[in-house]
């Protein structure tokens, strides 16, 4: 089946607004959780953890795939700041268990996810968490690059 122009132009529209709830849900989240600068790694990173008991795929069904890819904290971002002094109980990195970006390239063929966790004597990355798998101390918080003004700043919530 062929589309019209006019089947077209209401996709479009359809898609559009879509986008303005999910630009919606991620402006109430981003403002919900305090961002904190950090200046070693020229990031900002959300000081605490949310959506716990949700799945990977859950998240992605939020927020979106590439927002997801491209605002996951590394396992590296995340041991600098958990071995840090200033910055490990600010952040809660005691106790913690979060979805981190899945850089082990087999991993990430099989479709895994990965996952951070940390207790008072351990640390730990796992790679082959499953995108379906959720726990009620399983969450994720976001980082994302310093912005250069309080202008771009707005503009890109």
């Amino acid at each position: 089946m062929v589309k019209t122009e006019k089947d077209k132009i209401e996709e479009i529209k359809k898609k559009k607004k879509e986008l303005e709830i999910l630009e919606k849900q991620l402006k109430e989240v981003s403002d919900k959780s305090e961002w904190i600068y950090i200046p070693e790694l020229k990031i900002e990173i959300q000081k605490s953890i949310h959506h716990k008991n949700k799945s990977y795929n859950d998240l992605v069904k939020e927020f979106g795939k590439e927002y997801i890819e491209e605002h996951l904290p590394t396992y590296a971002q995340l041991q600098f700041l958990r071995n840090s002094v200033k910055y490990k109980e600010v952040l809660s990195l005691i106790d913690t268990w979060e979805f981190i970006k899945q850089e082990d390239d087999i991993s990430r063929d099989k479709k895994y996810v990965a996952g951070f966790v940390a207790g008072p004597g351990y640390v730990g990355l796992s790679c082959d968490g499953l995108p379906g798998s959720a726990s009620p101390s399983l969450g994720v918080r976001f980082v994302r690059k310093k912005l250069n003004s309080e202008r771009e700043k707005k503009n890109n919530e």
